[in-house]
């Protein structure tokens, strides 16, 4: 049965989480471009994920430490930045 085997519910979790982070894309994303928001996917889900080893941490937690929001700033995937780069360096 689909709904109990942990392998299957995790690959239908996945599956969503990229479909959401798709959704919240600027427009002028292209599609053709979604592999590069995979691995900011997994790394999101594995912070919102709890181990199973150790509740009480996340899987990303259990697995590499904590997580340094200050070293690596996360946003919405798909989001356009404007940079603004000084006139001698265009």
């Amino acid at each position: 049965m689909h709904r109990r085997n942990a392998a299957e519910r995790s690959i239908c979790t996945y599956k969503n989480h990229v479909l959401a982070g798709l959704a919240t894309c600027d427009p002028a994303f292209l599609i053709s471009e979604w592999d590069r928001i995979l691995s900011q996917a997994t790394l999101t889900l594995n912070l919102l994920q709890s181990s199973r080893v150790n509740p009480k941490l996340s899987a990303h937690a259990y697995i590499f430490g904590n997580f340094d929001f200050n070293w690596t700033p996360l946003a919405p995937p798909g989001t356009k930045a404007v940079m603004h780069k000084k006139s001698n360096t265009r």
